[in-house]
């Protein structure tokens, strides 16, 4: 079971969700910054440990074309985690492919 939302990460949610590309820019920068966070998290629990380091620098607008990618990859029926981690190797390597573990492994 994951972890209650704090107050800052509720009012960014609720701007997100009612005024979108037009929330704060301090809401979005945070949105992106935790969409990053938790891609290289989950990188690093599927074995891709150099795919969740570039991740982490990458510019704000590949953050977002990856979650773009990963949301067309999970309506496929693909775990939304998972296609979230496919997205991120075929942007970071140019090339669709496997992950390197199946399963995801323990978070740290």
């Amino acid at each position: 079971m994951g972890r209650a939302l704090k107050p800052q990460e509720l009012d960014d949610l609720v701007q997100l969700v009612t005024r979108g590309s037009k929330a704060p820019a301090a809401t979005l920068r945070r949105t992106v910054d935790a969409q990053r966070n938790s891609l290289a998290a989950e990188l690093r629990r599927y074995g891709e440990e150099s795919v969740a380091s570039k991740v982490e620098s990458l510019p704000d607008a590949q953050i977002q074309s990856v979650h773009a990618r990963g949301m067309k990859i999970a309506f496929t029926g693909t775990k939304i985690l998972t296609a979230l981690c496919l997205a991120a190797v075929e942007e970071v390597e140019g090339l669709s492919r496997p992950l390197a573990r199946k399963r995801r492994g323990p978070s740290t």
